[in-house]
């Protein structure tokens, strides 16, 4: 229901999407795995306004990016997309224990006062967020674009005004993203970029072919990208990509948020997940 999360967009109403992933069109193959809803939750909703998505790569990432999914959406007071997909919701392994003591419950919920403005105007863009019965302000929200008290307007200045305060946000959000995950060696001059369930299988691979000059970047946070994306991407002499999807859907966010995009890429879309024998040969071939 797109419209749902254009609703959460205007109306800056905090909330929480599990994409599980599967091969489309329509029901595609229904049991089977693939990555090619990233430009879905990335463009879903008419009209312009922030969000975040992150792509677990392993079971225990999974919870932690659960939780900060929650608390992100709380503070930032935007959607958040957690993507998985079929091959990472079916497997299954060992993990540590998980330490429910470090899990963190952030709330931003004000007290209102009498003069309260749900959508007051913030140099971050984040207004005070206050519900109905918690304090003496009236709280008043609308799907329609609105004033700082919540009323419906159609007014030229406001209506810019108000489109700037909710997409300004999207520099913090930049600035709190979670940085993607490098392995293997820290002066590489090949780089193998992949995002979401891909991660264990993609550094067996690498493990397989043994070469020090090869690392992966795993991306768990794939939008907005973290600002050290552009660094990253720019050391490396040759970048492969590695996605479960036909249209390589990571690389056009690449290259759309940083100008850079894989030389190569690895694309797989018959419904299976990759497997590191076969692709540490692909890789080593583009090598």
């Amino acid at each position: 229901m797109e419209e749902g999360v254009s609703l959460a967009g205007i109306t800056e109403t905090p909330v929480v999407v599990h994409v599980g992933q599967r091969p489309g069109p329509a029901t595609g193959m229904a049991t089977r795995t693939e990555q090619a809803d990233l430009e879905l939750v990335l463009y879903a909703g008419h009209g312009e306004f922030p969000r975040i998505i992150y792509a677990p790569g392993r079971t225990e990432e999974a919870f932690w990016l659960a939780a900060r999914a929650f608390n992100m959406a709380d503070k930032y007071q935007v959607p958040v997309f957690i993507l998985t997909d079929q091959y990472f919701l079916d497997s299954y392994y060992n993990t540590p224990s998980l330490d429910l003591t470090e899990t963190e419950v952030d709330k931003y919920v004000v007290e209102t006062d009498r003069d309260y403005k749900r959508y007051a105007l913030t140099r971050d863009g984040i207004s005070p967020r206050g519900v109905p019965g918690y304090g003496e302000g009236l709280v008043a929200v609308d799907s329609h674009e609105h004033t700082e008290e919540g009323h419906i307007t159609e007014d030229i200045d406001i209506r810019n005004i108000m489109m700037a305060k909710r997409l300004g946000k999207i520099e913090a959000i930049k600035a709190d993203s979670v940085p993607p995950t490098l392995v293997g060696p820290k002066d590489y001059s090949n780089l193998v970029i992949s995002w979401g369930s891909t991660f264990h299988i993609v550094c067996e691979a690498l493990d397989l072919i043994g070469r020090d000059d090869t690392a992966l970047m795993h991306f768990s946070q794939v939008y907005p990208l973290p600002p050290a994306t552009e660094e990253y991407l720019g050391k490396a002499a040759k970048i492969i990509a590695v996605e479960n999807n036909a249209t390589a859907q990571f690389c056009r966010v690449l290259r759309a948020h940083t100008g850079l995009c894989a030389h190569e890429r690895i694309l797989k879309f018959d419904g299976r997940p990759f497997a590191a024998d076969t692709l540490a040969g692909e890789i080593d071939e583009l090598l």
